[in-house]
């Protein structure tokens, strides 16, 4: 299936870069673009067809959030705001999951054209080269990856960027990417030690998780559990795994 994935995320990456870009507000700092519908409807008729009875569950038509069975879990367009000002950091994501269970995964950025993939038990490749985490020990070496969402959802993100800042001034700086897709997969070739999200939904990282596991990273809620992949998740800590307790013992 892995190469059938890239083949389709290459296909879709095309209109990324070629679709004209009509922009719509869903909210205050929530966008939707011609971009991002292009490529849903590009991946909504590739992608059943390489797994039989599969379905899509995507951003932009989302079903309520049931992964049981074949599913791929999609994000036409992650960082559209980035699209929108010419970034070119946005990504397509997708994961494809068996009763919940990640399988495989592509995340492709088609602007630098950098192609992560990923298939359960068999690594992680960046461009058909394997890929692995870093080997940072300790916060203090560590360049962290930081997402947050906008400032609209209230008081509770003053709480967590004031623990973002205690971690800012104790490692080697902090990048905020716009895409929680591209955080994973930088921290799962090691340009991140770790990164830390406020919320994301299962679509913002499905795909990015399984590529930073096999890459030998780890993805857990800041209480040290595992994400239910189901709704809009509590904050999330990713790492090399090497300073993964010492960042959630950190920044509780």
């Amino acid at each position: 299936m892995l190469e059938e994935l890239e083949r389709t995320l290459r296909q879709a990456g095309e209109l990324a870069l070629t679709e004209s870009l009509n922009v719509t507000a869903k909210g205050k700092s929530d966008f939707v673009t011609s971009t991002d519908l292009a490529v849903d409807r590009c991946l909504r008729g590739a992608l059943p067809r390489l797994a039989p009875g599969s379905r899509v569950f995507s951003e932009e038509e989302a079903d309520g959030g049931d992964l049981s069975g074949r599913v791929f879990i999609v994000d036409p367009i992650d960082g559209t705001t980035n699209l929108m000002y010419h970034m070119q950091l946005s990504a397509i994501s997708c994961g494809y999951a068996e009763d919940g269970r990640l399988m495989a995964a592509g995340v492709y950025n088609p602007f630098t054209r950098e192609m992560f993939l990923a298939e359960r038990g068999r690594g992680a490749t960046l461009n058909g080269r394997p890929i692995h985490v870093n080997a940072d020990e300790t916060l203090e070496e560590a360049v962290l990856g930081v997402e947050a969402g906008p400032a609209t959802i209230g008081e509770g993100q003053r709480a967590y960027f004031e623990r973002v800042f205690a971690l800012h001034i104790r490692g080697r700086g902090m990048r905020f990417t716009g895409s929680a897709a591209l955080d994973l997969c930088y921290t799962a070739c090691g340009r991140f030690t770790a990164s830390i999200f406020h919320y994301l939904y299962p679509w913002d990282y499905a795909a990015g998780w399984l590529i930073l596991t096999e890459a030998g990273g780890r993805l857990t809620l800041l209480d040290g559990r595992t994400p239910a992949m189901k709704g809009r998740s509590e904050p999330l800590a990713a790492s090399n795994g090497l300073v993964h307790e010492k960042l959630l013992a950190a920044f509780a």
